[in-house]
């Protein structure tokens, strides 16, 4: 059995960003471009502490089910119980983040997000409050009807489709992505792309990431030739930069502030709001969406001191915060 829990790292490649001028089409998608250069406008200033009123993006868990088991993800250790997001819970704080101006809504933390009963709803429900969203999924529940209907909800090139795919071949990406079938992920993502160009879609955005570790990294450079034909970005997303081992304590502590602290509010399948995306277990808890609103606990004093802490670099006095590298 691994012992290590595999702390993945993404940096932001700007050359793809710029390379999505192809979507300009219309005044409608040079307004979705700027809007995505004032999301990424902070890290391109290194300005990443910003004191924004409201949280520039939202990521919530769909739900903690997988229908994988990836020798990459700490998931399968939660000690939280597995759910899905209630519809209603889901409403309410999509019409609360259109209320407040946030335009990024991100669909993963950790479980698989097409694994929702109701998550070409929940995609639906986003786009009629004109809010941008990014999907990230491992592909193998995207069949021709649930990616038609995510292409017919008014998707436009602000929003973004993510497919993690952490092997080119049959083999690697089954051992590396347990409970993958490969040969019906690559169709699916085939088949996904096929049906935008068909519908005259100009979005969403898709890409492919693969994430090195030992047994696949020997792979990495057919992945992006072969995939760098099909969709509009395959990306490289770095090395296992830090393994959690000897029970869960790595080595190397934190050294700069953590930029989503400023980018995003991370929401729980359960409402709990949470100071970071790798909390596995829900134990940083900083306020719960069931009872209040998002500008309530963004601008709280319990998320404010953590901010406090990461400007002043004291990382030793939040556990989570110590020894991650994002």
């Amino acid at each position: 059995m691994r012992s290590e829990r595999l702390k993945i790292r993404r940096k932001p490649d700007f050359r793809s960003f710029f390379e999505e001028m192809k979507f300009l089409k219309s005044f409608r998608d040079l307004a979705c471009f700027f809007h995505k250069v004032l999301f990424l406008l902070p890290r391109l200033t290194h300005r990443v502490d910003r004191w924004a009123m409201v949280p520039p993006s939202v990521q919530i868990e769909p739900t903690l089910r997988c229908n994988f088991n990836c020798i990459t993800c700490c998931r399968s250790q939660s000690r939280r119980e597995a759910g899905d997001m209630d519809f209603a819970l889901f409403r309410r704080i999509i019409d609360d983040a259109s209320r407040i101006g946030t335009r990024r809504i991100q669909l993963f933390v950790f479980g698989e997000p097409l694994m929702h009963p109701q998550i070409v709803e929940m995609i639906q429900y986003v786009k009629s409050k004109r809010i941008a969203f990014h999907l990230s999924t491992n592909g193998q529940l995207m069949d021709d009807e649930t990616g038609d209907s995510i292409l017919r909800s008014g998707v436009t090139s602000e929003d973004y489709i993510t497919f993690s795919v952490l092997g080119f071949s049959r083999e690697v990406h089954e051992k590396v992505m347990k409970g993958a079938d490969h040969q019906r992920v690559v169709n699916n993502i085939r088949g996904f792309m096929r049906n935008r160009k068909l519908l005259g879609v100009n979005g969403p955005v898709v890409e492919t990431v693969f994430y090195s570790v030992s047994e696949n990294e020997h792979e990495l450079e057919a992945f992006l030739r072969y995939w760098s034909g099909i969709v509009d970005h395959a990306i490289d997303g770095g090395k296992a930069v830090e393994a959690f081992i000897n029970q869960g304590m790595p080595t190397r502590p934190r050294t700069r502030m953590c930029s989503l602290l400023w980018e995003r509010m991370t929401v729980l399948w359960n409402g709990d709001v949470v100071i970071c995306g790798e909390d596995v277990n829900g134990e940083y808890i900083v306020g719960n969406l069931r009872e209040q609103s998002i500008r309530d606990v963004w601008l709280g004093k319990e998320l404010t001191e953590i901010k406090k802490i990461h400007k002043r670099h004291q990382f030793q006095k939040i556990p989570i915060c110590r020894f991650c590298d994002w």
